[in-house]
């Protein structure tokens, strides 16, 4: 017997995952209020609802208005609840369930649970827990209905939805007797004959690893897993079956950079009711680097050992189903603490096993507990004084002390009944300290030299990981980023060797490069001063349109470090795109006492996620700007699940917003949801640029909406540059030329798309030419329509000033002949040796051009057409240093010509060759 391919192909959809009838009112309930998919969702109001100090015993079970609830105060980088949505809370814990008219990360509909903090504590790093149906993805489960309630010492969100003749409820409680654990209560019962059910899962996203999954099995505790998982090749039945784990406890370990926390999701019970009798049912979870999944079985296996599910097992959900009148009971606890290590949530689990205490001897350390066998046990962080204290059952462990020295530490212990234990201190391998500048701006890279490995700074020490590759934190880098500001670090540590400091302030500026030795225990002072400018750009502001913080989904990286990086690195104007939330920097940057140098500009990513009829390959990713938030759910960003791009381009542009396609292509053999332009919301369907616009397969992006008028095609700007996606710049670049040859008119830009403190912010840039570029009395509307008009340049060092005649960059020259003029510069750091002139999209000019060189061209035209301009240089060392895994590159926008001076530009059209697409590396970045 075979296992079913559809369900080993919903298991490796699950690892890649970066996820009715209202309920009867109990007769002694109280306060209760319900609603059934409500079409008047109020939304408004200038920010999220006030948030105060903890409560003590309120209890509150209501929809969110704009001035309230009250007792409930619920904040932090990920939170999304808004008016509409539902809050729970009892004083201590506050949460969220969003609304079932409201989309969830996965699916186009809510009632999902999309926040848990500590009430008035800001450290809401939960994403959300979605319900997936037999192990796919791509069947929903709609939850329709949901209410609020309170009954005695406890209160309540109650969310149900049916499929194929099953009803099911999710029931979320908090009470006062247990103040720090919300109760997950799932419950399915078939009511109606239809197709075959056999399992129920919970996901919860993790992407990227930003809180670090931990998971145990206590039932079989030398099967845990930890935080090491098994990858697996969907080509391979056996890989997959693999990627299965045993497991009954899930920790969410938060990040240290923000208030600090850990979710522990444990299964309490899991049954079958027949006839009011229970029987167990079989589980299956599995963890990847985005993503973790929760599941039952509706029966349990009458063969093999179940735990975790194998061949055989799967096997036989194949005759798995749930029968009329049995229903599914499964009941969860899911845990908050105030500290981030696994140890919060297992002591509580083992609050009456002695104690095993120790100390280290540093401040840093990570203390992993494991059996003899190395099998993990839990993990807990040490004070201040590299002091620590964790509760285990009475045995026989090893402790691994792991340092950021990068060695670790063994010791076996014995923990005795009654007794505990205390660890012997042990020498660690001793580091160094590197004190830093104070007061300057500049971010600082570090390289080990002359056999010195590249430090890290960051590390959680938590050694996440699926298969042989780790998984790093969203907070690990090898560099250092000052503003000039207090929030500053003073320090960094550092394993004794050589190693070479490079400072940099952005492409306008110098480097300053140092070369150190550090012995062991040592603590020096670095001597470097701040990167001078050597480059001035009147006229321009330098801009990155997109970049992400911890309010995104997939990062943990905090915003106020991140504004302090693009500080650092000589940025002018940052957009926020979070991820589906709208954020405003402003109130960060006037924190950080940055505001007379760097401004902000609230916005948001339009993030698209769910492959749905009407849209079957998605709407990719957008950027909006400018979006100020509101109290509405996830600060009033547009709705993206289930909507064709036009619908969300007729939202954006009623608000005021731009609307930027974000990397349309990718280079990557199957298409990613994200790049719009390698499907066009079909998938396998890229776009044509060699084939009109009326064609196929590009028709659909003429397809205007019949109420707004408006069509797929419909957007301002297109990012040509994206710091992740650099070498899908030719194809997105045939892609503009094709469009601005039929006559749309598109502004391209280049941005970082920075989500981790590893990133190179503000690279690659845009800059946009404005009259007034004092930032002190920076225009947002003049910013916007300059970009709307093509008045911008991207770059990932160069500095162009490109003419035609007296036309600059995105202004319309007229006439049949001109001079084109390119002066470029750029800090010694950055080569430059050649430029490329297109016009219509033709290259007709290569030739050789230097920093500070000046170029003049005669330019004849027969036609309306456009011109380019594209320079770039070789990697030396210093570039390298300072822009690893990028080279210098800029291109502009087009200078529109009017041949015929009839005072209208007439595009030419597609008859002329488009320029390769085929990544070389002399003509991208």
């Amino acid at each position: 017997m075979r296992c079913s391919g559809r369900i080993l192909a919903a298991l490796w959809l699950l690892l890649l995952v970066p996820a009715a009838l209202s309920a009867e009112t109990d007769d002694t309930a109280a306060e209760a209020s319900s609603i059934s998919t409500p079409a008047d969702l109020e939304v408004g109001g200038s920010g999220p609802p006030a948030t105060g100090g903890r409560q003590s015993t309120v209890l509150v079970a209501e929809r969110i208005t704009a001035t309230g609830p009250a007792g409930w105060s619920l904040g932090g980088p990920d939170r999304d609840a808004g008016i509409g949505d539902w809050a729970l809370g009892n004083g201590t814990i506050c949460a969220a369930v969003s609304d079932p008219a409201h989309e969830g990360m996965l699916y186009p509909s809510g009632g999902v649970l999309i926040d848990v903090a500590h009430c008035g504590r800001d450290d809401d790093q939960w994403t959300t827990l979605e319900t997936m149906w037999n192990l796919s993805r791509d069947t929903t489960l709609v939850m329709r209905d949901i209410e609020a309630g309170r009954e005695g010492d406890r209160a309540f969100v109650r969310t149900q939805g049916e499929r194929d003749g099953v009803r099911v409820e999710i029931h979320y409680e908090v009470g006062l007797a247990e103040p720090r654990i919300l109760h997950v209560r799932m419950r399915a019962e078939r009511f109606a004959d239809g197709p075959r059910f056999s399992s129920l899962s919970l996901m919860t996203l993790h992407p990227t690893g930003q809180t670090r999954p931990f998971v145990a099995f206590r039932a079989a505790p030398e099967k845990s897993s930890g935080f090491s998982y098994p990858a697996s090749d969907p080509t391979s039945t056996l890989s997959l079956l693999r990627a299965l784990i045993p497991a009954d406890l899930h920790v969410f370990v938060g990040t240290a950079a923000a208030p600090e926390l850990a979710y522990g999701f444990e299964l309490v019970r899991a049954e079958r009711i027949h006839a009011d009798a229970a029987t167990p049912i079989g589980m299956m979870a599995t963890t990847g680097v985005n993503s973790s999944v929760i599941g039952v079985f509706v029966d349990d296996f009458w063969l093999g050992e179940g735990n975790p599910p194998g061949l055989l097992e799967l096997a036989q959900t194949l005759f798995m189903d749930l029968p009329m009148g049995d229903r599914l009971e499964v009941d969860w606890r899911l845990h908050l603490t105030e500290r981030a290590d696994v140890a919060s949530v297992t002591d509580r689990l083992w609050r009456e096993h002695p104690r095993l205490r120790g100390a280290v001897g540093d401040s840093e350390a990570r203390i992993h507990i494991e059996r003899p066998d190395g099998t993990p046990v839990t993990e807990v962080r040490v004070d201040g004084d590299g002091r620590f204290s964790v509760r285990l059952p009475p045995g026989a462990y090893r402790v691994r002390v792991r340092t950021p020295a990068r060695e670790d530490v063994l010791s076996d212990v014995t923990v005795r009944a009654g007794e505990g234990a205390e660890l012997p201190e042990k020498a660690l391998a001793p580091t160094s300290r590197l004190e830093l500048p104070v007061g300057k701006r500049m971010r600082l890279s570090f390289e080990g030299v002359r056999g010195t490995i590249n430090p890290t700074f960051g590390d959680d020490l938590l050694g996440f990981q699926v298969g042989e590759e780790r998984i790093p934190s969203t907070l690990e880098s090898h560099h250092v980023h000052l503003a000039g500001t207090p929030d500053d670090p003073r320090s960094v540590r550092l394993a004794p060797g050589r190693y070479r400091v490079t400072a940099t302030r952005g492409p306008e500026h110098a480097i300053e490069q140092a070369e150190i030795e550090l012995a062991a225990g040592e603590t020096r002072r670095l001597a470097l001063p701040e990167p001078y400018r050597v480059l001035r750009t009147p006229g321009w502001v330098s801009a990155d349109l997109h970049v992400h913080s911890g309010h995104s989904f997939d990062t943990a990286w905090p915003i106020e470090r991140q504004i302090a990086a693009l500080a650092a690195e000589g940025a002018e104007v940052v957009v926020a795109t979070e991820h589906d939330r709208v954020v405003d920097p402003g109130p960060v940057i006037a924190a950080l006492g940055l505001a007379g140098d760097i401004v902000g500009v609230p916005g948001v990513e339009i993030t698209s996620v769910a492959e749905t009829e009407d849209v079957p390959g998605t709407l990719g990713h957008l950027n909006a700007f400018p979006l100020s938030p509101t109290q509405a759910y996830r600060g009033g960003a547009p709705k993206a699940e289930g909507r064709r791009l036009r619908d969300v381009l007729a939202e954006t542009r009623a608000r005021g917003a731009l609307a930027q396609i974000n990397h349309p292509r990718s280079t990557k053999g199957r298409a990613p949801r994200g790049a719009f332009f390698s499907h066009l919301g079909v998938p396998d369907r890229p776009f044509d640029p060699a084939a009109p616009l009326a064609a196929e397969p590009n028709r659909s992006l003429l397809e205007a909406d019949p109420t707004s008028g408006l069509r797929d095609l419909d957007f301002d700007a297109i990012e040509g540059l994206n710091g992740s996606f650099t070498r899908a710049y030719p194809l997105v670049r045939a892609d503009w030329f094709s469009l601005l040859r039929q006559g749309e008119r598109r502004t391209m830009t280049a941005s970082s798309d920075s989500h981790r403190a590893s990133s190179l912010v503000a690279l690659p840039r845009t800059y946009v030419r404005l009259e007034d570029d004092a930032i002190g009395s920076f225009d947002r509307d003049a910013f916007v329509a300059a970009l709307r008009e093509g008045r911008a340049y991207g770059t990932t060092g160069p500095l162009l000033d490109v003419r035609l005649g007296d036309a600059e960059i995105g202004d319309t020259f007229a006439g049949r002949s001109g001079i084109l003029s390119i002066e470029v510069t750029a800090a010694h750091w950055v080569s430059v040796d050649e430029a490329r002139v297109y016009v219509d999209g033709a290259l007709v000019a290569r030739t050789p051009i230097g920093p500070r060189d000046r170029l003049e061209m005669p330019l004849r035209f027969a036609r309306d057409g456009f011109v380019t301009v594209e320079v770039s240089g070789e990697v030396t060392p210093p570039y390298a240093s300072v822009a690893p895994d990028f080279s210098p590159f800029a291109f502009t926008n087009p200078i529109y010509v009017d041949a015929d001076g009839d005072g209208r530009w007439t595009p030419p059209g597609l008859d002329a060759p488009l320029p390769p697409t085929i990544t070389n590396p002399g003509c991208v970045p």
